[in-house]
């Protein structure tokens, strides 16, 4: 049998994780109703407390549902607190969105519209690599989106003016020759 000096301590422990338990179990069915709801479009549960994660957890849904323009919407109105994971989650679904967008875009033959949506996801996925070099996803897919519409140098129009010392000229040389 336990010692009477160890059974008031460990009885409030039990305790403790008991309530622990409980309220987990009980935050977690409030968040498997939520995302019951989102998939029935059930507006009673959806429309409860809003917060940046509730926003988020929309913005997804209708991500998912294709609708491209209320996703992107949804997703600019979330303010979350600056620096926070939730706000580079929001950057990386909106990039990917943009990018998947595109590539549909350019599936149909409309280049024109995808290629400004092939920037937006490349500028997005840059701003969360500087301000999180080890975001691997976003690495991934910045390589895919540089592979699609590859970045190139402007041209200096100054070097044009005078081809000799273009760096695109064979040679630098002066090709001079005595007049006879």
């Amino acid at each position: 049998m336990v010692s009477s000096k160890f059974s008031m301590p460990l009885a409030a422990l039990v305790a403790a994780l008991l309530i622990a338990i409980a309220y987990d179990g009980s935050r977690l069915l409030q968040h498997q109703r939520f995302n019951d709801s989102l998939t029935k479009d059930d507006k009673t549960v959806v429309d409860g407390p809003d917060n940046a994660h509730r926003q988020f957890e929309r913005a997804y849904a209708l991500k998912h549902k294709q609708d491209f323009r209320a996703a992107v919407k949804a997703y600019a109105a979330i303010e979350p607190q600056p620096n926070s994971s939730l706000q580079m989650d929001i950057k990386f679904n909106l990039a990917n969105l943009y990018f998947r967008e595109a590539l549909r875009l350019r599936d149909t033959g409309d280049d024109d519209l995808a290629m400004p949506l092939i920037e937006l996801a490349k500028e997005n996925y840059k701003e969360i690599l500087r301000a999180e070099n080890t975001y691997w996803d976003a690495k991934f897919n910045l390589e895919l989106a540089l592979i699609v519409a590859p970045e190139t140098d402007p041209v200096d129009p100054t070097g044009e003016l005078n081809p000799e010392r273009s760096p695109r000229a064979i040679t630098k040389i002066n090709a001079r020759e005595s007049l006879p």
